[in-house]
Parts: C-alpha cells; structure tokens; sequence
C-alpha cells in the first residue's frame, strides 16, 4: 500500500520519496491510500491521520492508537481529597 498527503500550503508528501515519520505532521488536508490493485481510500475532515500496521486513517479519537503503543500514559481528574492524600504521602 503507498499513501499521498496533501497539507494546507499546498504542497504533497507522498510514500514513493517519503517516509510517514520524516513528513510534516501539520497542517494536513487529505490523505489518500493507494492500493496495488489501483484502488484507492480517501480520508479527509479529521483532527488526525495515522499510519498503523501499514494501514492509514483519519480520526478524531487517537486515545485507542496511544493505548496501543503503550508509551502514552493518560492521566485523570479525581476527588480533591483523593489529590491531597496521595500528594500528602509523596
């Protein structure tokens, strides 16, 4: 599978001279999937495009792609008493 990504400024990153790492990760409009068999995924309208497993998406929810990578922890709101106790014992 290749991909092409078309950013605001008007220029394209696409997999044939680009890694998915090494490409501006702003400002991005459009990404297209191609296909070998010349078919080809349009995803547009999003807060975020990933590449996973080879496999590119647009989302507005990237909490179950940091899940799977494992290295993002999230963090939550609690009780205030909860705070101040476990903040009492650091």
């Amino acid at each position: 599978m290749g991909w092409r990504v078309f950013y605001d400024n008007g220029t394209e990153c696409s997999s044939d001279n680009s890694k998915w790492e090494d490409i501006p990760a702003d400002g991005v409009l459009v990404v297209v999937e191609l296909y070998d068999d010349g078919s080809k995924e349009i995803h547009h309208s999003r807060d975020y495009y990933v590449l996973d497993d080879g496999k590119a998406y647009g989302t507005n929810n990237i909490s179950p792609y940091l899940h799977k990578i494992g290295t993002i922890k999230f963090g939550r709101w609690s009780k205030d008493s909860l705070f101040k106790k476990i903040l009492k014992n650091v």
